[in-house]
């Protein structure tokens, strides 16, 4: 009966932790009134950012618009249950759309939304695994070079739609080389109305910043500012269906048509047809490769990195965030979406909005559902420059220059990371860009454990002035770098013969196994002969783990018997945290 009893408390435990998971109970008892007008207010403004930003980044991944579209408002309704950060927009991204690019350039869309799926399970599976510290291992040099390499690949990938040139390149050099061949083949019409577009977002973003004490005109100027990108897809696209009507045809290209309507809902395909050869799971699994691991980490990344930033003092959850972004991405398999993660600039309009709950997502992917069934016949009109002056206009923002001078003078080891990360990504794609990136990194973790620096000092009593070697590790003492020490203990001695020397323990929080080898063997070493070697400031951890090993080899312990050490005793560590000398 007692058995039965804690089977039920476990069964109760398992099940309270696992709704837990489902953020939606946690604050919709607690919804009110205000509430839903912030989040009406809020998820409108962002529904209306999604449209052309879907469209556009669906471009980017070679896809037709409807793709962008799909992937916008399931993210949406997914974060609603199981997302726990209320700013946070999931959709479509540059960053991801670009990868998709780059892993599936030339595939059909089947293999874009089999990566959707996988990238979902491989997020899903690191957040119930809680493997979230892993992504700490990329640091924000790297990840800021990543970005950067992103950006300038983005852009220059729409530089061919602004000029209205037709190319097609497989990595950044041949593209600025097509580029430079095709000059004499620009087109007037889309470069003017390009140019101008980015001209138009640059000043529209500047209303933001104009100093105004009518806050209700503040408050006009800020919505006209954040919605910029609508209103210029809503004006060329009107402006593209007056020559249209009058002349039967625009003078620059358009966007192609975009099919009404919701997708239909159904499991990804894990086999598909290419160049007339069947695919299967595997082969589909090949063709990705390191896709399947980068996509699902950069868009951790990136989400985990926005959730932070608005988290507002609140403790992020990261295993959380990733099981929200793996189901959202699982789902979105199934309603033929492309991969998503949070995006930095919807999920600041939700902020500056006015956002109270995840609950937004229901009005802003409401808005792409409408969008869906009633505004497709005219997404033709969308101008394909407007398209890319969007882009070229919001990935110019993720490239972080000012992050540049401060690395340079905080720290040059953070400053060639980054650069590198950049310059590979650019010249050999993102993915390798980011890999060597993260493997530099490190490197040079590995290098500060293997080769701490050490202090090496030589001191005199207060009250004999006899000499002492003072020995003092920097941080961390573990088996990398225990011949290290040993070396340089070795060298202190050799240069101060029959001086005595103190290893002080101050910074070493613990110590594994082969540094304590290494440490018993010093102590044997210098204890029987004239030279004597002392451990001071010894945490309790660091103490237990050496009493545990010299017991364990029954080596005996003794206090020595010199007048110096009784001195050094009484001069540099209280006797409860000193570690008797060992002899042999």
């Amino acid at each position: 009966m007692r058995k039965f009893s804690t089977s039920s408390g476990q069964f109760r435990h398992v099940k309270k932790s696992y709704l837990q998971r489902v953020q939606i109970t946690q604050w919709l008892p607690q919804y009110k009134k205000f509430d839903f007008v912030s989040d009406l207010v809020a998820g409108f403004t962002v529904g209306m950012m999604l449209i052309p930003q879907s469209i556009a980044y669906a471009g980017i991944a070679s896809l037709p618009a409807q793709y962008g579209l799909y992937t916008a408002f399931v993210g949406s309704f997914t974060y609603i249950l199981f997302g726990s950060i209320k700013q946070v927009s999931i959709g479509p991204t540059s960053l991801l759309a670009m990868l998709s690019f780059t892993y599936l350039e030339g595939y059909s869309v089947d293999f874009v939304i089999f990566l959707t799926f996988l990238a979902g399970c491989v997020e899903l599976a690191m957040g119930l695994l809680n493997l979230g510290f892993l992504v700490d291992f990329i640091s924000p040099p790297v990840s800021a070079g990543f970005t950067a390499a992103i950006s300038f690949l983005i852009m220059a990938s729409q530089i061919k739609s602004l000029l209205g040139l037709k190319i097609v390149s497989h990595n950044f050099l041949e593209l600025i080389t097509l580029l430079v061949k095709n000059m004499g083949n620009i087109k007037i019409g889309d470069t003017a109305l390009g140019v101008t577009s980015i001209i138009f977002l640059f000043l529209l973003k500047k209303l933001n910043t104009v100093n105004v004490k009518n806050r209700t005109l503040k408050k006009m100027l800020w919505f006209v500012s954040i919605s910029r990108n609508a209103l210029l897809v809503l004006m060329t696209s009107f402006l593209a269906y007056y020559y249209c009507r009058v002349d039967g045809k625009a003078p620059f290209a358009l966007s192609s048509k975009v099919p009404r309507g919701l997708p239909s809902l159904s499991f990804p395909k894990f086999s598909a047809v290419h160049e007339n050869q069947t695919m299967n799971f595997f082969d589909m699994v090949h063709t990705i490769g390191s896709g399947i691991f980068v996509v699902p980490i950069c868009a951790i990344l990136s989400n985990v990195a926005i959730a932070k930033s608005f988290s507002s003092g609140v403790i992020v959850d990261a295993s959380q965030e990733m099981i929200t972004l793996g189901l959202c991405n699982i789902l979105g398999s199934c309603v033929q979406a492309m991969p998503s993660s949070g995006a930095f600039s919807r999920s600041a309009v939700a902020n500056a909005s006015g956002v109270r709950t995840p609950l937004q997502g229901l009005y802003s992917g409401t808005i792409i559902i409408l969008a869906l069934r009633f505004l497709t016949p005219y997404f033709s009109f969308i101008p394909k420059a407007t398209l890319a002056a969007v882009l070229i206009s919001a990935v110019s923002t993720m490239i972080e220059f000012p992050l540049l001078p401060v690395l340079w003078r905080t720290n040059r080891i953070d400053f060639f990371l980054c650069i590198t990360t950049c310059c590979l990504g650019v010249l050999y794609g993102a993915d390798i860009g980011l890999i060597v990136g993260a493997v530099l990194n490190l490197i040079v973790l590995l290098k500060d454990w293997s080769r701490p620096k050490i202090l090496i000092k030589l001191c005199l009593m207060e009250k004999s002035n006899n000499k002492y070697i003072l020995i003092k590790p920097e941080f961390g003492l573990c088996y990398p770098a225990r011949d290290y020490l040993t070396e340089r203990v070795l060298e202190a001695q050799s240069q101060h013969a029959n001086i005595p020397m103190v290893l002080d323990f101050s910074n070493v929080l613990k110590i594994d196994y082969a540094a304590a080898e290494a440490l018993k063997h010093l102590l044997e070493t210098y204890n029987q002969d004239k030279v004597q070697l002392l451990l001071i400031n010894l945490n309790a951890r660091v103490r237990e783990t050496l009493e545990k090993l010299t017991q364990t080899d029954k080596v005996r312990n003794c206090h020595s018997s010199s007048t110096l050490y009784d001195e050094m005793f009484e001069m540099l560590e209280e006797p409860e945290t000193k570690i008797p000398l060992l002899e042999s």
